[in-house]
């Protein structure tokens, strides 16, 4: 292997590392939800900002490990038929797809439904719109748990790609993985993965 192919490892697992903002974002929503009313507080609005301001970032990481991830194909003198031969390589590259369409649906759909309902809100926030924000929230907090629960099958996978696990061993992980998304929905991990 040259230089090249180390380079693009890295970058590779480096996008993969960042990408675990939904992890972060589910911390920071369970967080926010703890200290309670009002709707709308300077606290609210700060979370809210670092959200959606969020998304962009995230494209970018998405399109930087599919252009490392099929350049390190590349690099292994594999081809893009690889995507239909190889099932960890096949599996990653769907997931990242479907990371990306959730992501697409977050940006394009539920975020400026939720930024409208503030705007017309004023304040204070009456509680009929409020329970339209909330509602929206909470969707967009379980495409986020989606999102983390999809990232992390792909760090699992990409462990897979020279050297496939046993059945039964990615079925634990899965299992690991999905107890620790649940986790992470519906707390804030004050103790990590304990």
């Amino acid at each position: 292997m040259g230089s090249t192919y180390y380079i693009l490892r890295f970058i590779h697992i480096i996008t993969a590392i960042l990408m675990a903002w939904p992890f972060y974002a589910l911390v920071s929503v369970n967080q926010r939800a703890r200290l309670g009313p009002p709707l709308g507080d300077r606290a609210d609005i700060f979370i809210e900002n670092i959200i959606k301001n969020r998304t962009i970032p995230c494209f970018v990481f998405q399109g930087t490990a599919l252009v490392s991830g099929i350049l390190l194909m590349f690099e292994r003198g594999m081809g893009l038929s690889d995507l239909f031969t190889n099932p960890a390589l096949g599996l990653k590259f769907f997931l990242l797809l479907l990371i990306g369409s959730l992501l697409t649906y977050v940006h394009t759909s539920l975020q400026p439904k939720i930024d409208g309902l503030f705007a017309e809100a004023g304040s204070p926030i009456p509680q009929d719109i409020a329970a339209k924000i909330g509602a929206l929230r909470a969707r967009r907090k379980g495409v986020a748990s989606i999102c983390m629960f999809v990232v992390l099958t792909i760090a699992m996978l990409g462990a897979q790609v020279l050297i496939t696990f046993p059945l039964w061993l990615n079925a634990l992980l899965v299992a690991a993985i999905l107890a620790f998304t649940w986790r992470a929905y519906n707390s804030t991990t004050p103790y990590g993965w304990v």
